[in-house]
């Protein structure tokens, strides 16, 4: 049990610190978000399809002759939103504000499942609504109705991207019943990646590059992408789906402490009192009802 808690904190912590590398590459290197983002997608793509055809010798082309539209919605709803909208919105604030903005996520999902099955959110349900509310707004505002704490298209946008991973959440559960998650995810982050080549060059890269950025990308890729799956999928099979949900709140506090310790972003009382609000609130609704 202490090896899959530590593989699942490991995992989280991976998936928190690729926010937090590419604030470094718009930050110190003023990277393109759209840029990064195709070219970490399609890299990431190829290689899940890759270990999926040569490793598990599966067949990564049947899920595109019997779901290609859902495959296509899953890659560009459901990925691209969520992984461009995160990333647009680190260049746009920071990592820690656009993650904990990104967590309200499981609390959508929440408020969808009740209206899907017809019954109104009560209890910690509402509760939950309330917090990410407060949350938000404490982000948002820092407490005053006078002005933004943040640019009002940042916030827009990593709601949106909130909304994008609530449906990647979401939209492929019937095909994870059919598929390897990897072929899903792969073709999800290739196809996503792929389509903003009609908007970027992936051989022109944007930004001042040096050896630093060069491994921060490197980290993005293989890191937060590739080595934080692995983790993540070893660690569930030994503590199961609600511990790791737990424990997977690991994420928004790893980008908290890392953006303020290593990018030397300033965070104020009222940031911390609505991050704690909304990673509290996911906390509360991973734990399953008796």
């Amino acid at each position: 049990m202490l090896k899959g808690i530590i593989l699942i904190i490991c995992a989280a912590t991976c998936w928190g610190m690729g926010g937090v590398a590419g604030q470094y590459l718009f930050q110190y290197h003023q990277v393109d978000a759209f840029w990064l983002c195709m070219v970490r997608q399609i890299i990431a793509g190829s290689l899940f399809l890759l270990y999926t055809a040569v490793i598990t010798r599966h067949n990564i082309f049947k899920i595109l002759r019997e779901h290609f539209l859902s495959v296509l919605c899953f890659s560009f709803v459901g990925i691209l939103g969520a992984q461009l909208g995160f990333y647009y919105t680190i260049s746009l604030c920071n990592a820690a504000t656009a993650t904990v903005l990104q967590y309200t996520a499981p609390i959508l999902v929440m408020v969808w499942m009740s209206y899907k099955n017809r019954s109104l959110p009560e209890g910690r349900e509402l509760l939950g609504i309330v917090g990410a509310i407060v949350g938000v707004f404490l982000i948002a505002t820092h407490g005053s109705l006078d002005s933004l704490a943040i640019s009002p298209f940042a916030l827009i946008v990593g709601l949106l991207s909130a909304v994008s991973y609530a449906f990647y959440s979401i939209q492929p559960v019937e095909l994870l019943k059919k598929y390897p998650a990897t072929v899903i995810i792969g073709w999800g982050q290739l196809l996503s990646g792929l389509s903003l080549i009609a908007v970027r060059n992936p051989f022109a890269p944007v930004g001042s590059w040096n050896g630093y950025a060069y491994l921060a990308m490197a980290y993005l890729i293989v890191g937060a992408t590739i080595a934080s799956y692995a983790l993540y999928l070893a660690g569930l099979k030994i503590v199961g789906s609600t511990k790791a949900s737990l424990i997977s709140c690991a994420e928004p506090l790893a980008s908290i402490i890392a953006v303020v310790l290593l990018l030397d972003t300033k965070l104020v009382l009222p940031d911390y009192i609505g991050m704690g609000s909304i990673i509290f609130t996911v906390l509360l609704l991973s734990i399953p009802k008796k």
